[in-house]
């Protein structure tokens, strides 16, 4: 079965990112940030999106909702 990317999260500022980054990471989640490189070298045009493997999906909105970077009504 191929496995695909799914964008679980938005970020509007470069900022924004490593913390939750680091976050994932810490917890074994694979994670792609689609626009990070193109707004960090210029103002933020496009927003980030955090982007995990289809099999990740349910873990990774587990590890954003326990880190207090998302909330259970954001994955309705």
């Amino acid at each position: 079965m191929e496995e695909h990317f799914i964008t679980i999260k938005t970020f509007a500022y470069p900022a924004d990112v490593p913390i939750v980054q680091s976050f994932m990471e810490m917890r074994g989640i694979d994670i792609y940030m689609k626009n990070f490189t193109l707004n960090r070298l210029t103002y933020p045009i496009f927003n980030i999106e955090m982007q995990v493997r289809s099999s990740d999906y349910e873990n990774a909105i587990e590890a954003l909702i326990e880190g207090g970077f998302s909330k259970p009504e954001d994955f309705i």
